[in-house]
């Protein structure tokens, strides 16, 4: 019997290494994702990955091929919630446009995405929804306001949302990496410590998916610096912030 896995943010970086590497291990995977041409790209090259072109910030479009999907599929046995954006801000000069944007992706869709793709889940005996957060919001990073919010609040609600799914067949994973070198990450202009290579950070969260992990962090080196810095005296922990900033 086949298994059915949906993969958002699957046409470039993250996103689509983990929908080729399920493809391989014999997945039927539906990548979601705005680029038609990228995802047309996927589908020729593995006939598994079905793709489904898609904004996920429009929420009416994105109910309807749901529900279009609903009647052609049994069920969605993982559903990985990856779409996501980065954009930094001058905090003299907040740019309320890009706080509109990051919140609406990476937070309001993902919420989007649960409400929608949840009952397909249910349908599945033994079903894992797992989101893709981020580290960077254990540590106040210098012009990462609007990225780190999105990514403290999506962590709480995936959180909050296992507590409300325990007693379902429902699994929640909370997938937070660190850098990976994806073309999200090659935009920036900073030194991004125990940077991972893309079939390295897929794999990791393949094997963590596998082990029914609630959370899964990496790189440990990165993780254990991150909670070392917020052992630190309050006062102190923001001087090694503003600091970081001058560097």
């Amino acid at each position: 019997m086949s298994r059915y896995c949906l993969i958002t943010g699957a046409s470039s970086g993250l996103g689509r290494e983990l929908a080729i590497q399920y493809a391989d291990q014999g997945w039927q995977v539906i990548a979601v994702a705005r680029s038609v041409n990228a995802l047309n790209e996927l589908h020729n090259q593995h006939k598994s990955i079905h793709a489904l072109p898609l904004d996920l910030t429009d929420t009416a479009s994105f109910a309807a091929a749901v529900e279009q999907l609903s009647q052609q599929i049994p069920a969605l046995d993982l559903v990985i919630l990856n779409a996501g954006s980065c954009d930094y801000v001058d905090a003299m000069d907040l740019p309320l446009d890009i706080f509109d944007r990051t919140m609406a992706l990476n937070f309001q869709a993902q919420v989007a995405s649960v409400k929608l793709l949840l009952p397909l889940l249910q349908k599945s005996e033994d079903a894992t929804l797992a989101i893709v957060s981020s580290l960077a919001h254990l540590f106040p990073f210098t012009k990462a306001q609007a990225y780190g919010a999105s990514k403290a609040a999506l962590s709480y609600f995936t959180d909050s949302l296992r507590v409300d799914l325990t007693e379902t067949a429902v699994a929640v994973c909370l997938i937070e990496p660190g850098f990976v070198d994806t073309p999200l990450t090659q935009k920036n202009d900073f030194k991004m410590p125990f940077l991972l290579q893309v079939g390295d950070a897929a794999a990791r969260i393949r094997r963590g998916i596998d082990r029914r992990q609630q959370r899964i962090r990496f790189p440990k080196r990165l993780v254990w610096s991150l909670h070392l810095l917020n052992l630190l005296p309050y006062g102190l922990r923001c001087k090694v912030a503003a600091g970081m900033r001058q560097s």
